[in-house]
């Protein structure tokens, strides 16, 4: 039995989906959420900043600051529904990570998803 927390999760998670989506190696985000900040700050592909104008993406958990027009990653499905630049959710459900990205919000942003996460791109939204 895997004995990692849902934060260990939640950054494995959260790495696989911005590698999908990113044309760098090197990914450059923006978060106000400590835990998240916490959980890449070891990390050698990932960096973060505190401006979000710096970042390539942003991560929210407790909502989206609207003068920063970077591509978001939201964790709820109400927030990626009324958050204009969110490219991608992800959310646990029943126990579960849940994963979505709108392919209209990733082609405005000039993103595509690659590899084996790209069965989570939807056309509905």
């Amino acid at each position: 039995m895997l004995s990692a927390s849902n934060n260990e999760w939640e950054g494995l998670i959260l790495t696989k989906m911005l590698h999908s989506i990113s044309r760098n190696k090197s990914i450059i985000i923006y978060s106000r959420d400590k835990v998240l900040r916490d959980e890449f700050r070891n990390s050698s592909s990932i960096h973060i900043v505190e401006n979000c104008q710096k970042s390539d993406f942003i991560l929210a958990k407790d909502g989206v600051n609207s003068s920063c027009k970077k591509p978001t990653i939201v964790f709820s499905y109400y927030e990626y529904l009324k958050t204009p630049t969110a490219v991608g959710v992800f959310f646990w459900q029943k126990g579960r990570p849940t994963i979505r990205f709108s392919s209209k919000r990733l082609k405005h942003f000039e993103l595509h998803v690659k590899g084996e996460l790209s069965k989570f791109v939807s056309t509905n939204d």
